[in-house]
């Protein structure tokens, strides 16, 4: 049951922004905390916390690289400069979480 669970929300998640994660990851740059003040940039979206589905299910990947770059592929997919405040947490496998900002 969990798994069918976890499954529709996976298919519910690819439908509404997985054709997104096709874009240049390379275009939004990975800020350090502190590195720009908070009236430098706009938050756009909270990546992988702000969606109801996260109570649920959270994407989790084998090592930090992918999951770093799946989280700047979603940034980079709607139109963000770059993202601030990424953590990635290891429980078994990787996941991270950061917010999405547009410059100012």
């Amino acid at each position: 049951m969990k798994r069918a669970l976890a499954a529709a929300f996976f298919v519910t998640g690819l439908a509404g922004g997985g054709a997104g994660l096709c874009a240049d990851a390379g275009s939004v740059k990975v800020y350090d905390a502190g590195e720009l003040p908070p009236n430098r940039y706009t938050v756009i979206k909270r990546l992988w916390t702000q969606d109801w589905q996260s109570m649920f299910w959270l994407p989790t990947y084998t090592d930090a690289g992918s999951a770093v770059s799946v989280v700047t592929k979603e940034a980079a997919a709607l139109g963000a400069d770059g993202v601030v405040n990424l953590n990635c947490v290891k429980d078994g496998r990787y996941y991270c979480y950061a917010l999405a900002i547009k410059l100012r």
